[in-house]
């Protein structure tokens, strides 16, 4: 009688191999409801604010650590796919920086396809944008080219405006990266409207010619800090392409560190369309993150937004007064899958248990809801934990509209041979 007992308690003991339709990857998780790691009062509450509002739990992921010597603090779903929306541009800015360095500057070059004619300060000939993948290119950095071939003495071109290798146009306001037509459309429209007159087509081919200056992006460190600020699609997804893609994202975070196959999927650089990732293996790539910036003597915040603070999706976030500037955290939204997904990952900066990083993954409801009950309920996590401490900054970081690359002009006037202008 005992063995007939005992063996159906064993085998509800056991995890099961369930199929995650949101990913197509087996997970195993437990039959019972996951037993909590710690007693938080606000965990609860969120909860059960979530359950009041008709949402599943199981469609809800949370987990927070300590930072240093680190615990769980608190944790749901923790090892349990879910759609991470734009926090996904946290892993591409990991991988780019760790791949480049933060002080990596994307290089346009400008080439001469033709003979200058001083007399005339003409190009005869076509002049040639060699692309670096430089993902802010944009008016103000055509203006500064344009300048600097006058200052050459080149402001007539005969021939083409001819475009190879990877460019970009950004421009504010577009979700998604320009077509290469539209990228070089925009960067002729400029270049004429500073003074620069191509008489011939636009078009694409090879890169050839001496090399006539090249432009350097700002560094990479600044490109990070935009595109994590305001969400960019446009800016993740080039950057995305310069260290290899989505699969070179993902297999780097497998290889270096350390995340289990199953745990992620990266399908867009930019977070957009179908991605996947646990909570715990978005917190080890956030502490990775971290620890590679403290290793070039950079903070969180050198490429994460500070809410409440800086502008973009987090400035009028998390501002209460008692809280504001001490959370540096990511956003994530997509109204159009997974039944609306809202995200929040980030770091808070606590009195009692110092600083505390948290991974909240909400899908299958209003995401506008969503992250009213986010907010709550770090700002009460934050509470538990004897209060917010602010970050070294307390003014909008991206206030500053003063763009930082550099032009470099590599062939002197009345030189005509490639063998002068070297790289």
């Amino acid at each position: 009688m005992k063995k007939v007992l005992v063996l159906p308690l064993i085998v509800l003991l056991l995890p099961v191999s369930v199929i995650d339709k949101r990913t197509s990857y087996v997970a195993v998780v437990p039959i019972a409801d996951e037993p909590e790691v710690a007693a938080s009062q606000s965990l609860t509450e969120f909860k059960s604010a979530i359950e009041i509002r008709g949402q599943s739990l199981a469609d809800q992921g949370v987990l927070i650590e300590t930072l240093d010597q680190p615990r769980s603090v608190a944790e749901h779903n923790a090892d349990v796919t879910f759609n991470p929306a734009s926090v996904m541009k946290l892993a591409t800015s990991f991988v780019a920086l760790a791949k480049l360095g933060p002080d990596y500057r994307y290089r346009t070059n400008f080439r001469a396809g033709g003979t200058i004619d001083w007399n005339t300060h003409t190009l005869v000939g076509d002049l040639i944008v060699q692309g670096g993948s430089n993902p802010i290119f944009a008016s103000l950095d055509a203006d500064e080219v344009a300048l600097q071939l006058s200052k050459l003495g080149i402001t007539r071109v005969t021939g083409d405006l001819r475009i190879a290798g990877p460019f970009y146009y950004f421009a504010r306001g577009y979700h998604s990266n320009l077509s290469p037509e539209t990228s070089a459309g925009k960067l002729r429209t400029a270049l004429q409207r500073s003074g620069i007159r191509i008489e011939g087509a636009t078009g694409f081919g090879v890169s050839e010619g001496p090399l006539l200056l090249s432009h350097y992006s700002d560094p990479l460190e600044s490109i990070l800090l935009f595109q994590n600020a305001h969400s960019s699609n446009a800016i993740a997804e080039v950057v995305g392409a310069s260290i290899g893609g989505p699969r070179a994202i993902q297999d780097y975070l497998v290889e270096k560190v350390g995340l289990g196959e199953t745990d992620l999927f990266v399908g867009r650089a930019s977070g957009l369309d179908f991605n996947r990732i646990t909570p715990r293996a978005t917190l080890r790539v956030l502490r990775a993150l971290i620890q590679l910036l403290a290793d070039h003597s950079l903070r969180p915040e050198d490429v994460m937004p500070v809410a409440g603070i800086d502008s973009g999706t987090l400035h009028g976030r998390l501002a209460r007064e008692d809280v504001r500037g001490g959370v540096v955290a990511k956003t994530g939204t997509l109204v159009s899958l997974d039944n609306g997904v809202s995200t929040l990952v980030g770091i808070a900066y606590t009195k009692a248990k110092g600083p505390l990083l948290f991974a909240v993954f909400d899908s299958g409801g209003n995401v506008n809801a969503y992250r009213h009950l986010q907010d709550q309920f770090i700002e009460q996590m934050i509470a538990e934990s004897g209060g917010a401490v602010a970050v070294s900054r307390r003014e909008d970081a991206l206030a500053d509209v003063v763009r930082h690359s550099i032009v470099q002009v590599l062939w002197k006037p009345g030189d005509q041979s490639a063998e002068t202008a070297t790289e």
